[in-house]
């Protein structure tokens, strides 16, 4: 299980042990063995991380730009598709009989 949260570069990984950690800037702040504490812990760290790094609204000029990337790539998606080789025709064998 990896969980990351970005904007504060915490980290929370599971190692190969079964341990937890929990990470700072690559400081190891939090060890447990228990899924649930970990992820407690890792999750109010964030909550306190989000008040210092807020997310910020997207500008209506970002939203159309993305709304029309993801346009994009999805009717070329569809192109390609269309473009791709025709199926094979089947062999029809000759019965004799």
């Amino acid at each position: 299980m990896n969980l990351s949260f970005l904007p504060g570069d915490l980290h929370l990984n599971k190692t190969t042990d079964g341990d937890y950690i929990i990470k700072i800037q690559g400081e190891e702040v939090f060890t447990t063995r228990n899924e649930k504490k970990a992820i407690m812990k890792f999750n109010a760290l964030r909550k306190e991380m989000e008040s210092q790094f807020p997310a910020h609204e997207m500008t209506p000029e970002q939203k159309k730009a993305i709304l029309q990337r993801m346009i994009m790539h999805q009717v070329m998606g569809e192109v390609k598709r269309d473009m791709a080789s025709p199926a094979k025709k089947k062999n029809k064998t000759k019965t004799f009989g």
